[in-house]
């Protein structure tokens, strides 16, 4: 009987050290990150925050909230930082070393570590980076941790603004092309000098911001009257028809092209090219001038000049036609 009363209050006794042994133990785990206790006085600045500003500094100013042999200290920094860190100054830590960037996290490893205070301020100071070079708002995460996580605070924001301005100027693509002759009525008597050989000038001006040019593109249709035809000068711009070789019963034209600006306008063609000479027009149309820049504020000016020469050879009656300007601007 004695025995089993002194094998019980043994075994009570034995269970009671085994619970206050594992009550020892529970108070003294660290609890996990989760669970950490808030840091307080949390700060962060930097000395520059323009975007992809280089040479920046970075400060952190917080005070632990736990007593603890601090190992190391976290600290993230924005996506696409670069740099080299380095300390500058450490105040309330003992002495360390600064990691590279890892990813968004820099990590200042105490060289020896030693108890700090739940009340002592701390401040790093690291220099060697340059900013994200995206424009935005970051806070950074500080955590202490003395081989896991002791204290840890989010800082208030620092707004990186961008240190470039996006300039865009849109500047409308514009052609203006006026004509001083909508229309023209030439009266002709084979029988008169003065007039069985008759010209009109049609006036075209052209102002156009055409980065490379443009194309002036002529046709007419055959001058007819009933069924009845002013033959053309020639075949198109190829061949030109000089000026005392025009032949009666005729229907052609000349023209001169002037550069307002350093558009580069030129009459086309080897007979419309040639100085006084005349050329036939096509019902196809062809590119009578083209011009290789923007015409500037003068703009480029064209003089066609229309010639018509009769003799008792051309039916009498009243001949018609539509002559067409076509401008292709090149932007």
């Amino acid at each position: 009987m004695g025995a089993a009363v002194t094998r019980l209050f043994s075994s009570k006794v034995l269970g009671l050290f085994v619970a206050l042994a594992v009550l020892a133990l529970l108070s003294t785990q660290r609890p996990s990150s989760t669970n950490a206790a808030t840091l307080t006085s949390v700060a962060w600045s930097v000395s520059n925050s323009q975007t992809s500003a280089a040479s920046t500094t970075y400060s952190w100013q917080f005070t632990p909230a736990t007593t603890a042999t601090l190992s190391s200290v976290t600290l993230t920094v924005p996506a696409g930082t670069a740099g080299t860190p380095a300390i500058v100054i450490n105040f309330g830590i003992s002495a360390g070393s600064v990691s590279a960037i890892s990813g968004a996290t820099v990590t200042y490893t105490v060289t020896t570590p030693a108890s700090v205070g739940s009340t002592v301020p701390m401040y790093i100071e690291l220099s060697g980076f340059t900013n994200t070079s995206t424009p935005g708002s970051y806070t950074s995460v500080i955590t202490t941790s003395d081989g896991a996580t002791v204290d840890t605070a989010t800082s208030a924001a620092v707004t990186f603004g961008a240190s470039t301005t996006a300039a865009t100027v849109v500047v409308a693509k514009s052609l203006t092309v006026t004509n001083d002759t909508p229309s023209f009525l030439l009266l002709m008597d084979p029988g008169v000098a003065a007039l069985a050989d008759l010209n009109k000038n049609v006036t075209l001006s052209v102002k156009t911001n055409a980065g490379t040019g443009y194309a002036l593109s002529v046709k007419a249709g055959l001058l007819t009257s009933s069924g009845l035809t002013i033959p053309v000068a020639s075949v198109g711009i190829g061949t030109g028809v000089a000026t005392g070789s025009f032949a009666a019963n005729s229907f052609g034209y000349a023209m001169t092209a002037t550069a307002g600006n350093l558009s580069g306008v030129a009459v086309q063609g080897a007979g419309l090219s040639t100085a006084n000479d005349y050329v036939g027009y096509t019902t196809g149309g062809e590119t009578a001038a083209t011009a290789t820049g923007p015409t500037g504020n003068s703009g480029d000016t064209f003089v066609i000049n229309n010639r018509v020469k009769i003799n008792y050879d051309t039916p009498g009656g009243v001949y018609t036609t539509t002559i067409t300007y076509t401008i292709t601007p090149t932007y």
